[in-house]
C-alpha cells in the first residue's frame, strides 16, 4: 500500500531541491510525478530551489478550497497514470487537503510526499503541518546553524538582517521569502537572537 510522507526541516534544509530530484528520478524511469504547490506561495508557478538552475513548473497550484483528492484522481485517470504526488511548501495546504492526500495514498494507492516546515518563525505549528504530523510517515531533513549545531528552528529577519523577536502577539505565519528573510537556528541561538517570549511563564 502506498503511504503519505512528510519530509520536514527548517529553512535551508533542501526541501524543494529534494522534491525536484525525486521528480527527476521518476521521469528518468519513464514514470509520471505530479507536483503540487499551494497558492499561498505567490512568488511563481515554479517550484524552485536555492540550488542554482534547479526548478520545474508545478502541475497544480492548489487554492485552499480545492479538493485535492478529486483533482488528483481526475489527472490520474485522464492521462498518463500518476506514479507519485509531490507537494512543495506542504505547511501551506489546509488540514482538509492533507486529509485529501491521505485518501489519495490509501484509496488511489499513489504515494504522496510533502516537503515543508514543521513550525513557523515563532516556533508554532502551521495548521497544515499539524495534520501532516498526525497522518504521515515522518522524515526529518537536517540543517545546521551557523554555529554548526543542529538547526531545528527558523528565525525570520527584517530587511536590515535583524531577527524579528519572539512575540506571542505576532500572527503572520504566511510570509514568503528565502535566505534574505529566514535563517535556520539551533535552540541556543534561537533563544539568544529571536527571544524567549513564547517560552517563559508570565
Amino acid at each position: 500500500m502506498a503511504k503519505l510522507y512528510f519530509r520536514y526541516g527548517p529553512m535551508g534544509s533542501g526541501k524543494s531541491a529534494q522534491l525536484l530530484i525525486v521528480a527527476y528520478n521518476y521521469r528518468e524511469i519513464g514514470r509520471r510525478p505530479y507536483i503540487i504547490k499551494p497558492a499561498a506561495d505567490t512568488r511563481s508557478k515554479l517550484v524552485g530551489s536555492r540550488v542554482e538552475f534547479l526548478s520545474r513548473e508545478a502541475d497544480l497550484v492548489a487554492t485552499p478550497d480545492l479538493d485535492l483528492f478529486t483533482a488528483i484522481q481526475t489527472a490520474h485517470l485522464s492521462g498518463e497514470p500518476i506514479a507519485c504526488v509531490l507537494v512543495d511548501e506542504a505547511q501551506f495546504v489546509t488540514r482538509q487537503q492533507v486529509n485529501d492526500l491521505f485518501l489519495v495514498s490509501v484509496e488511489l494507492d499513489i504515494p504522496v510526499i510533502g516537503y515543508g516546515l514543521r513550525t513557523d518563525y515563532q516556533a508554532e505549528l502551521f495548521p497544515g503541518s499539524a495534520r501532516w504530523l498526525a497522518l504521515a510517515q515522518l522524515e526529518e531533513l537536517k540543517m545546521v546553524c551557523r554555529c554548526n549545531r543542529k538547526a531545528t528552528l527558523t528565525g525570520r529577519k527584517r530587511a536590515d538582517g535583524q531577527f524579528i523577536k519572539s512575540d506571542p502577539s505576532e500572527n503572520d505565519q504566511v510570509f514568503m521569502g528565502g535566505n534574505e528573510s529566514y535563517e535556520a537556528l539551533c535552540p541556543i541561538h534561537y533563544l539568544e537572537w529571536v527571544g524567549d517570549g513564547r517560552f517563559r511563564r508570565k
